[in-house]
C-alpha cells in the first residue's frame, strides 16, 4: 500500500507492542511488525512492551528478550528504522515501577500515567475534577523521572467511573496546571503523545486534542504512537496517520524523534 506519510512528518509509530507484552495477540511479533512496516513505508517504528511489577513482569527474561530484539534488528538491517524501548508506568503521585536491567536496554522510555485497571497503579478520586488533578500528578511524576522520553496517552486510562470519561476529566482539568507542566516537559524534554484513543473515538476522547494544541502552542513536542497490540490496529494507524498530521499540522520540528545514534 502507499505511504501516507510526508516530507514533513514521516510515518512513524513509537509506541508499539510485540507479543512480548501480556496483552498484546501472539502474532504480534517483532518480525510481523517490521514486515507490515515496511509494506507501508514507515521511517521509524518503536518498540514499547509493557513493565510491570516485578510479580508480574519476569525481568531478567524481559531484559534478555529485549537484548534478542536489538541483536535480531541489528543482524537485519530493515529498509525501516526499528528501536527498542519500553513502556514504564506510574504507580501514584511520586511513584514510578522501575527496573534498572530493562532501562539499560531500553533504547527510549514511554511512561504510562494512567493504568488505573491495574491492582497496583492508584486510581483516586470520588470527583470528575479531583480524578483530572490525579491525572496531573501522574504526569508531573513521569516528566520529573529522569528516564522518560514520551507520556503515552493522556487521558485515556482505563477509568474507574463511567462519568470520569476523557472529554469530562479535560473538562475539569485545571489549565493553568496544564501549561506549567508543558513549561517542566519543554525543560526536561519529554513529549506528549498522540494516540489513537484521542482521535479515533472522538465521543468519548476527542476534546483531549485541545491538550495537544496547547501543547504545541507553547512550543513542547509531540510523539505519535499507535499502542498496537496486533497487527490491524498497526494497520488502521498507517491508514489514518495523515488524518492526524494535517489536523496538528504536524512537521518534523514539532515531533519527539530519538536522536540518530540510539
Amino acid at each position: 500500500m502507499s505511504s501516507p506519510s510526508t516530507t514533513t512528518a514521516p510515518l512513524v509509530s513509537l509506541h508499539t507492542h510485540t507479543d512480548l507484552s501480556l496483552c498484546a495477540k501472539p502474532n504480534m511479533t517483532l518480525d510481523a511488525a517490521v514486515a507490515l512496516a515496511v509494506e507501508d513505508g514507515y521511517h521509524t517504528l518503536g518498540f514499547t512492551d509493557h513493565i510491570h511489577i516485578a510479580e508480574v513482569t519476569d525481568r531478567p527474561a524481559h531484559a534478555q528478550q529485549l537484548r534478542e530484539y536489538r541483536s535480531r534488528r541489528d543482524e537485519a538491517n530493515w529498509p525501516v528504522r526499528v528501536l527498542i524501548g519500553g513502556e514504564f508506568e506510574v504507580q501514584g503521585k511520586g511513584s514510578m515501577v522501575e527496573c534498572d536491567e530493562i532501562l539499560e536496554v531500553c533504547e527510549f522510555v514511554v511512561v504510562a500515567p494512567n493504568h488505573y485497571h491495574l491492582r497496583w497503579v492508584d486510581s483516586v478520586g470520588d470527583t470528575c475534577a479531583e480524578t483530572a488533578a490525579h491525572e496531573l500528578d501522574c504526569f508531573e511524576t513521569a516528566i520529573n523521572w529522569p528516564h522518560t522520553d514520551i507520556i503515552a496517552h493522556p487521558y485515556v486510562g482505563k477509568i474507574q467511573k463511567p462519568e470520569h470519561e476523557p472529554n469530562a476529566m479535560w473538562d475539569a482539568t485545571d489549565k493553568n496546571r496544564i501549561r506549567d507542566l508543558i513549561a517542566l516537559a519543554k525543560e526536561r524534554d519529554v513529549a506528549m503523545e498522540i494516540q489513537p484513543a484521542v482521535w479515533f473515538h472522538p465521543d468519548r476522547a476527542g476534546r483531549v486534542a485541545e491538550l495537544i494544541d496547547m501543547w504545541l502552542d507553547d512550543g513542547g513536542l509531540v510523539s505519535l504512537g499507535s499502542d498496537a497490540h496486533t497487527l490491524s490496529t498497526l494497520r488502521t494507524w498507517t491508514e489514518r496517520y495523515g488524518e492526524i498530521v494535517e489536523r496538528f499540522d504536524l512537521t518534523t520540528e514539532k515531533m519527539w524523534l530519538p536522536p540518530l545514534d540510539r
